[in-house]
């Protein structure tokens, strides 16, 4: 073997090794347990326009997941989460979706995708509270778990895996 060809051979597995740690430490980084703040207060309109106030899911596990219409692994995980409130909401589990939209296609989305838990929207608004919520870098989809004593116990960036939210909400139910 050549000496060059060798060389790049080392240089491949040291850049793979380093987009595999960097991967991992993304990957990482996307979940954030946080340190037990409150809950800030919020009040955001349904789809059907009255406002609606975060108070009213005292005393639940409450995920709070923040999505757009026009976000790709938004729409992606809507599914999981009808499924996830379907399964465990007699256990005292609450999706509320926050739509960081404007209320029609959201309504659209919403009724296209037979989603089972309350949604309310806001173009500004929502991005509001989503950042009083963790969301420092205003990137969606974002979501937000809150225990039922109302502190928020883990802030998820990205997509959501399916077994990751079971894991962190069933220790919380």
């Amino acid at each position: 073997m050549n000496g060059r060809l060798l060389a790049s051979m080392v240089l491949a597995a040291l850049i793979g090794a380093g987009a595999g740690i960097g991967g991992y430490m993304l990957y990482e980084s996307r979940l954030q347990s946080a340190g037990a703040e409150p809950r800030p207060a919020f009040q955001l309109p349904d789809l059907d326009d009255r406002l609606q106030s975060v108070n009213q899911w005292d005393g639940k596990v409450l995920v709070l997941n923040f999505w757009a219409t026009w976000c790709p692994p938004c729409i992606r995980e809507i599914p999981m989460l009808v499924e996830i409130q379907q399964e465990l909401g007699e256990q005292g589990l609450q999706i509320v979706g926050i739509a960081v939209d404007k209320r029609d296609p959201a309504r659209s989305f919403v009724h296209q995708l037979k989603v089972n838990y309350p949604v309310l929207y806001g173009v500004q608004s929502a991005l509001e509270v989503s950042l009083l919520y963790g969301n420092d870098a205003g990137t969606l989809p974002h979501t937000a778990i809150v225990d039922r004593q109302g502190y928020i116990r883990h802030i998820i960036r990205g997509e959501l895996e399916r077994e990751q939210l079971l894991e962190l909400v069933t220790s919380l139910l």
